[in-house]
């Protein structure tokens, strides 16, 4: 199924200042609960939609960055991890419930955390009709305490914001309109295999073993074949039994490879076969295998590029420091999903017992699905080795790459680690057709 590229925006804010309000004005349904009780939202609220003017977007509603019990600093942590998530913050603000608690310790950490993580922030003061009555006994006006906001919040100058009372359904139109003027204006589209320049054949190399779901494939898979299918790229599918091919036997191993040549040779047209695109387990077979005039490279690696923006460099530097790894160092494996791990699995069987041999003596761990590391924990580790993240958002990856940045931590990918412990032939050269095209 190909990813639909959503603009992420995340909802942030004090405890009752109308996030969840706002979340509900959008999806015109009551998709957060509202309720003056404080610590309402328990965890973060996802929808997603389609809304005019902005296009496939996802909306997180998070619980009050105020609340001050022990459950409040868990939520709290979850709501500042999903602000390095979003493109666009929206920060809710209530000027009388603000103006009145004497400080702007909230918004000022959201609008500072937006600018350090280098996400677009705008502001929505939540005017409700008591405004006045509630104001009264201090004697303030209204306009006197959202100038108060404004002037007093660290780092707001150019931020947009607007004036709405999000419990009219009416203003859905000009909170809509607000937050497509308030959006990221460049954000940027990945081509999936930007140096294809021909329409000669490519051939998806998938060796279907005990790991792979039954009836479908994998998503980097079925985003492959779409992808070339839309340019017009005829496509061959070939599994080789990577049993056989690695068999002791010269005779059973040569065997296999002859069949996949035969095969290769049969889908080549007067260009040849341009790509051959394999599964990264498999890179120590089709390392030998495909001739050295096809490009070769992983999915692994085409969805890393393609999840971190094209920001394959850096994964491709990250390898770098596989060649540093001494006998004690701490080495995370970074796997994205969430499956039911068996038999030879990538990352808890083939990238460990590999890098063991590499680099005798290394220490290796792994996180999974959601969860990934504070700053200060991942900076115990010499090097992080991430999958190709198809099953999370540019997004998300982006934000775990910055809090990796800020830790002074390198990180590679699945597919060009298990390159590099093939050698360093293989490793350029499954990184040859990226380097080329750029």
């Amino acid at each position: 199924m190909p990813r639909v590229d959503r603009l992420v925006l995340g909802i942030f804010g004090r405890i009752n200042a109308g996030k969840s309000t706002l979340m509900n004005l959008l999806t015109q349904q009551e998709t957060s609960i509202v309720d003056p009780a404080p610590g309402t939202t328990a965890d973060i609220k996802s929808a997603i939609m389609e809304i005019h003017g902005l296009g496939p977007v996802r909306i997180l509603d998070t619980a009050g960055l105020d609340e001050g019990s022990g459950l409040g600093e868990k939520k709290r942590r979850k709501t500042l991890a999903a602000l390095e998530e979003v493109d666009l913050a929206i920060l809710v603000i209530d000027p009388v419930q603000s103006f009145l608690s004497g400080n702007l310790e909230v918004e000022s950490g959201v609008s500072a955390l937006s600018r350090k993580s280098g996400r677009k922030l705008c502001a929505v003061f939540n005017i409700h009709a008591d405004a006045g009555e509630r104001l009264e006994a201090s004697g303030a006006s209204l306009e006197e305490t959202v100038e108060y906001c404004r002037s007093s919040l660290l780092n707001m100058t150019g931020t947009p914001h607007i004036l709405l009372d999000l419990s009219r359904p009416g203003n859905v139109s000009e909170l809509v309109g607000f937050i497509e003027d308030s959006e990221p204006s460049e954000r940027k589209r990945v081509e999936l295999l930007p140096f294809l320049s021909t329409r000669a054949p490519v051939l998806l190399h998938i060796p279907l073993d005990e790991e792979s779901p039954s009836g479908r494939l994998l998503r980097p898979q079925e985003m492959a074949m779409e992808y070339l299918l839309r340019l017009g790229v005829p496509i061959g599918l070939y599994r080789t039994d990577l049993k056989l091919a690695r068999s002791g036997s010269s005779s059973i191993s040569e065997g296999e490879r002859k069949r996949f040549g035969s095969f290769l040779g049969s889908i080549g047209s007067d260009e040849g076969v341009q790509l051959v695109l394999t599964d990264s387990q498999a890179i120590d077979v089709m390392g030998r295998w495909v001739p050295e005039d096809i490009s070769l490279t992983t999915f692994s690696i085409m969805m890393i590029h393609a999840t971190s923006g094209g920001n394959l460099p850096l994964f491709a530097r990250g390898a770098a420091a596989l060649d540093g790894l001494r006998e004690g160092d701490r080495v995370l494996i970074a796997e994205a999903c969430n499956h039911d791990r068996i038999a030879e699995d990538i990352g808890t069987v083939q990238i460990p017992e590999k890098l063991a041999r590499a680099c005798p003596g290394v220490r290796v761990e792994h996180t999974f699905g959601r969860e990934f590391p504070s700053q200060e924990e991942l900076a115990e580790y010499s090097v992080v080795i991430h999958c190709g993240g198809c099953m999370i958002s540019a997004q998300k990856l982006s934000a775990r790459v910055s809090r990796l940045a800020l830790a002074g931590v390198p990180v590679t990918n699945y597919g060009i680690v298990l390159s590099w412990l093939e050698g360093p032939e293989i490793l350029e050269r499954v990184l040859k057709p990226w380097r080329e095209q750029s």
